[in-house]
């Protein structure tokens, strides 16, 4: 029986880790990407979708990259770092590029950094759509409390996501912030190709402590659940000042379980990201 690849979709920015996760998806031979679509985040969506775009022409990859809307006026990340003149971004909105791929595919994997407001259209929009998705992957999901900034803009949109009967993989930032792109590993990974160079240098504008790598973790995630820990529980997030911290996840039984990381192997995640790379 010939093996088939998983469908994957990407619905992110263009952070740093956001960046550097993009480029390890285009090198990969682990999974077929139909689309991608990007969020509000430390960059502008629509800027995001044209890094997104320049960065794929330069890997001589043509997808559908289409953007979402922004929640807010100022992004200190606005800034062009791969740009080209031989692809442009989708003039259809993001949600509907997700309800085309979901269509076209029928068994979708989705891996989101940056919210859930594209993928709560989609399916607010086509709501068949559900049946198609098999899981989303999810950079956020603190309890407790807590909140996940992916999750503070638009609570609702998460809160729709977590009734919905797809399977759901949730990493905290308090877990996907651990492990951090070192010197050392720059070193090690500087030179081998002049794009990577060029997201590698984004990583030099910080200090160490905010080097995250919590995207390239996420898309870690997709190839080797094995290497994490979950909790698994019925999940809700809390939408109001009222109700406690918006954006604060819930434990709930009324709800499908979900898969919430605890804990990961972060040597493993390291062999992952420089054999990737």
């Amino acid at each position: 029986m010939e093996y088939e690849k998983p469908f994957l979709y990407i619905d992110t920015n263009f952070a740093k880790d956001e960046a550097l996760m993009t480029y390890m998806a285009f090198k990969s031979f682990d999974f077929e990407i139909l689309g991608m679509s990007t969020a509000d985040g430390e960059m502008n969506p629509v800027l995001a979708a044209e890094n997104i775009v320049g960065l794929s022409t330069e890997e001589d990859l043509f997808l559908p990259v289409a953007a979402g809307k922004s929640f807010r006026d100022y992004h200190h990340l606005d800034k062009e770092i791969f740009s080209t003149t031989k692809d442009y971004i989708e003039k259809m909105p993001a949600y509907e590029n997700i309800i085309d791929k979901a269509e076209d595919c029928g068994r979708l994997d989705i891996i989101a950094t940056s919210g859930l407001t594209n993928i709560a259209r989609a399916l607010e929009e086509a709501p068949e759509i559900e049946d198609f998705i098999s899981h989303i992957f999810i950079l956020g999901g603190e309890t407790d409390g807590e909140v996940s900034e992916t999750f503070i803009e638009d609570p609702e949109s998460v809160d729709k996501i977590l009734n919905t009967s797809i399977d759901l993989f949730l990493l905290p930032f308090e877990i996907a912030n651990e492990p951090l792109l070192s010197d050392e590993m720059i070193a090690k990974l500087y030179g081998r190709d002049k794009n990577l160079d060029i997201i590698l240098d984004e990583f030099k504008n910080y200090p160490l402590e905010k080097r995250f790598l919590g995207a390239p973790l996420l898309l870690y995630l997709t190839q080797a659940p094995e290497a994490f820990i979950f909790e698994e529980s019925g999940f809700g997030v809390i939408t109001s000042d009222l109700e406690g911290e918006v954006g604060s996840l819930y434990r709930t039984n009324s709800r499908k379980k979900n898969y919430r990381v605890s804990r990961v192997n972060e040597e493993a995640f390291y062999d992952f990201l420089l054999g990737s790379l």
